[in-house]
């Protein structure tokens, strides 16, 4: 088994793509909470003061007592967040001047939550230069070891690369007690590694971006040990739940090693984003939890990967003669969607316009090299329906609450929130989104 521990905090050549990596994440441990203060004293023996970040719900849950654990050692400030014209706190940039304001007074930020309070600390802390150290409350997400964080800033879901978090503390018996529905979206959200890595290889063909296989090694040695298991995190199996927690640390290491979202995000994660923007932009609760709405795009990547699968690079190359796309009137749609974001989404959209023509420039004289070295790297529609279906995770949008007309919108235009390629580029510059339905 690949140990890609021995690198934590250092710099290393990579045995795949010959480059040099390095993990700034310098340690992830598991303990009591107890041992809070002793281990952020051995990453920041400097530091006298500290902001302690999180929201409402999770402060009672662990935050009190994170609190109590950490005035031992440090000067505590603790900066509890509560939900501004919401039910529960999302990443939203309004957050983000208290959080500013508040790190002005300490030394480094501890963020104790989720994927929220991880990514809202890790970008505060980056603006401010201030040290991070996560405690996740949930494994519900990868960003507790990331280098990225996704924040809505003005309307558009964005995601910022920032410094990851020096270190990560484990409390196993916190993640084993935390909601069922948080641990369902850690778990899908791991099931999108295949996809997001399978669409990085995908723009690496088509595009020239640079690959490495090192990020999806790391994560496929992990997720053999649950993937199977979804059943038992239903049961709060604490082995499994361990399994889980690293499976999603490893995802957020992978993407510190590619210096982007590349290995943990692709087509799938668009489909997510879409649907925060649209509940944001409609000062609506999110549908659901990010992971589980990760799920739903995993399904719909898996249903166009088998159908590409079974085409020739003949019928590839008639299919994207037929198919020309009016991106004027694209825009037109995500102007009346999303007006207050229009001049950002236009910038993305512009960068799809340059990835669309390598696609029709490419894509036909590659398609053999891309059916015999990506395709294989996905799990076939059948599978990803076991999978999610055996942790209780919504496998269609129709599940999570999106009406028909939405879900029709999210599949035929997420695809242009971001420039970057993925699987839907591809499926609809062959037409065929439209052809497959969902629902």
């Amino acid at each position: 088994m690949l140990n890609i521990y021995k690198y934590l905090g250092k710099s290393f050549r990579c045995g795949f793509c010959g480059r040099i990596h390095n993990i700034p994440v310098r340690a992830i441990e598991k303990g009591n909470i107890e041992k809070l203060g002793e281990f952020v004293s051995s990453l920041l023996p400097e530091v006298k003061s500290i902001v302690l970040l999180t929201d409402n719900i999770v402060w009672d849950v662990i935050g009190k007592r994170c609190k109590e654990v950490l005035e031992d050692r440090f000067y505590v400030i603790p900066h509890i967040l509560s939900p501004s014209g919401e039910k529960r706190v999302t990443a939203k940039e309004e957050y983000m001047d208290g959080i500013v304001r508040a790190l002005r007074k300490a030394d480094a930020v501890i963020t104790a939550g989720t994927g929220t309070i991880t990514d809202l600390g890790k970008y505060a802390g980056d603006i401010s230069k201030k040290p991070v150290i996560s405690i996740p409350s949930a494994p519900s997400m990868n960003a507790y070891t990331s280098g990225v964080a996704a924040v809505i800033k003005r309307g558009v879901k964005t995601t910022f690369s920032v410094s990851p978090a020096l270190g990560v503390f484990i409390d196993e018996s916190i993640l084993t007690e935390s909601p069922i529905e948080l641990i369902k979206a850690g778990f899908a959200d791991s099931c999108a590694k295949a996809f997001a890595n399978a669409d990085w290889k995908l723009s690496s063909i088509i595009t020239g971006d640079d690959f490495c296989e090192l990020p999806l090694r790391i994560v496929s040695e992990s997720e053999k040990r649950y993937i199977e298991k979804g059943h038992l995190l239903l049961k709060r199996d604490r082995e499994i739940i361990s399994s889980l927690m690293e499976g999603l640390n490893l995802g957020g290491i992978s993407m510190v090693i590619a210096g982007s979202s590349s290995p943990a995000s692709g087509g799938e994660h668009l489909i997510s984003h879409f649907l925060d923007m649209y509940a944001h932009q409609n000062k609506r609760e999110i549908f659901s939890y990010h992971g589980l709405q990760v799920g739903t795009g995993i399904y719909i990547s898996a249903v166009i990967y088998e159908y590409l699968n079974n085409l020739s690079s003949g019928e590839v190359k008639k299919l994207l003669l037929k198919k020309s796309i009016d991106y004027g009137k694209k825009m037109e749609q995500l102007r009346s969607i999303f007006p207050s974001s229009a001049a950002l989404i236009e910038e993305e959209l512009k960068k799809k316009v340059v990835v669309d023509k390598k696609i029709k420039e490419t894509l036909p004289d590659r398609w053999d090299e891309i059916k015999k070295d990506v395709f294989p790297l996905v799990y076939s529609p059948s599978e990803v329906k076991r999978f999610l279906s055996s942790a209780g995770c919504p496998l269609s949008m129709r599940d999570i609450g999106v009406d028909k007309k939405l879900a029709f919108l999210t599949l035929t235009l997420s695809r242009f929130i971001r420039g970057r390629l993925v699987i839907l580029d591809i499926a609809d510059n062959l037409g065929i989104l439209e052809e497959i339905g969902w629902n």
